[in-house]
């Protein structure tokens, strides 16, 4: 793991403690804001975002951050950390043990990114990549199956869109965890032939998905948009954009 790997791991186990301090008795309803993306902001979203950024200003660690409760701190660097502090808040606030922190490291764009780090916060498990060096899940190398696993993970519903009825037709198990950054890393561990969020109103955020785009790329996977182009998207978290992560292009061009 080298060292800005190394200073997200203590950020994210920073953030698992935090997390599991005020987690208790906590309700659907505790809200405290709007957060920059247009979605309200939970109490645990703010108690997980405050870590992060504490952490990156204790250490003095030379990225910007880019949230979705806060939007873009400017820190005066060229490089961004781009987070979602809580990833499947509905899980979490449901006793769905199917949530995490997700962290990444770019520039302006997804075609720059360096480094990504995703914590499962309630089991503790990691999975983490940086450009050129692969993917690991809790320091064991992975890679996407290279054959057809028979899972398919999506948002997709019996809906009039093609690309829905395309992805509910497939044959296999079909699977929905609501946890995108966790969801995006089965399909980099081998264990989903693919991941989708396309078809009508599925859109998803870059914070959600940073982190697991360099994961399943770096384990050999690809990541596109539902056209079947490279998903490159940039900094601003109040954009949406339809996504797929799959092992190969084999099941992707079977649902497109």
């Amino acid at each position: 793991m080298n060292d800005i790997l190394a200073a997200l791991d203590a950020i994210g186990k920073r953030v698992q403690n935090a997390f599991r301090a005020n987690s208790r008795g906590i309700s659907a309803s505790n809200l405290v804001g709007m957060g920059a993306d247009g979605t309200a902001t939970h109490f645990l979203d703010k108690v997980c975002e405050d870590s992060i950024i504490l952490g990156v200003e204790e250490m003095k660690l030379q990225l910007n951050i880019v949230s979705e409760e806060a939007g873009f701190i400017d820190r005066g660097q060229q490089q961004n950390l781009v987070i979602d502090p809580l990833d499947g808040t509905f899980n979490a606030v449901h006793g769905i043990p199917f949530y995490s922190v997700s962290m990444a490291v770019m520039e302006d764009d997804f075609e720059s990114l360096s480094a990504g780090y995703v914590r499962n916060l309630y089991t503790g498990d990691v999975y983490y990549a940086a450009k050129g060096s692969g993917s690991f899940f809790n320091g064991e190398r992975i890679h996407v199956s290279d054959k057809q696993v028979g899972c398919w993970i999506s948002k997709a519903g019996r809906c009039a869109d093609g690309i829905s009825r395309r992805i509910m037709d497939q044959k296999g198990k079909h699977r929905r965890f609501g946890c995108a950054s966790l969801e995006m890393c089965l399909v980099a561990a081998g264990s989903a032939d693919l991941m989708a969020y396309a078809g009508i109103g599925n859109y998803i955020r870059n914070i959600d998905i940073a982190a697991g785009t360099i994961i399943v790329r770096e384990a050999g996977g690809i990541v596109t948009d539902d056209h079947g182009k490279d998903l490159n998207l940039g900094l601003d978290v109040s954009k949406r954009s339809h996504v797929i992560a799959a092992r190969s292009r084999e099941p992707l061009e079977m649902i497109l």
